[in-house]
């Protein structure tokens, strides 16, 4: 990130509300430029200064509870206005028909964005557990090519074994593993990699009775790959291609064995 960049997101930097990869590449920059680590440090002190209770003129008491009473009697006023101009324009009838139809499709509705609003929000977890993985150095904590090393070596420390595959006949051989956390909990992540990229594959128990089909998303540059099975969920991240990414997956769905019980 140059110094352009980093003042068009300072202020989301200091207000919180940048991603994590984002977030990790301001501080980089502000730990080597020393122009915007000053600026940095400016704002802060002007915020500092601004949230001063000097500067703030404190309202008269009860103000607060008059003008939340008048909002609320002109709302009732002038919602009751309305409702009764509606009824009267359409008929009682056809005003229940159509609260009854926005009713159903609110039903179907509602679960479709809360789906697609987890599924976003873990992909983009997803993508921020492989850069932090990447810029920590922090790939593996035990590195190892072999199966049999890398998958006892997640015993006692987490509450399911999950499923280790040698792919390195297949071109993606597996170069360790290491604990993890996605929203909160704690999770395998094995790292295979192929030619000069690194794969991310993050595993934990899924609550789905039966296997689904690969999920594909790009976020911030970054594929990822999710499906269930086995009683499993898988999550595959890399900068590589998709197709490249694709025959991974598949390549683990066709030989991943069974989980192990904890």
């Amino acid at each position: 990130m140059n110094c352009k960049e980093t003042q068009e997101v300072i202020h989301a930097y200091l207000d919180g509300e940048l991603d994590v990869v984002h977030n990790l590449a301001v501080e980089q920059h502000l730990r080597e430029c020393a122009a915007c680590a000053r600026s940095v440090r400016g704002q802060q002190s002007l915020r500092k200064v601004m949230g001063s209770r000097s500067l703030y003129f404190e309202a008269p008491r009860g103000l607060e509870k008059r003008v939340r009473s008048a909002v609320r009697q002109a709302n009732k006023a002038e919602s009751a206005r309305w409702s009764w101009r509606w009824a009267s324009t359409w008929g009682w009838p056809q005003v229940l028909t159509t609260l009854a139809a926005a009713a159903v499709v609110l039903m179907i509705a509602i679960p479709l964005v809360m789906r697609t609003s987890t599924e976003d929000r873990l992909s983009q977890e997803i993508v921020s557990g492989h850069v932090r993985s990447l810029m920590a150095s922090h790939l593996f904590d035990v590195a190892s090519a072999d199966p049999h090393t890398v998958k006892p070596w997640f015993n006692g420390k987490l509450p399911f074994s999950p499923p280790v595959t040698d792919l390195a006949a297949q071109g993606f051989p597996l170069i360790g593993g290491r604990q993890d956390y996605v929203e909160n909990h704690p999770v395998a992540a094995l790292v295979y990699q192929h030619r000069k990229h690194f794969i991310n594959l993050f595993i934990w128990p899924s609550t789905r009775l039966s296997s689904t089909a690969e999920q594909f998303r790009t976020q911030q540059g970054y594929n990822t790959i999710h499906w269930s099975q086995g009683g499993m969920e898988y999550w595959a991240v890399s900068d590589m291609n998709q197709v490249d990414l694709g025959s991974f997956v598949q390549l683990l769905r066709s030989g991943s064995p069974s989980p192990s019980p904890p």
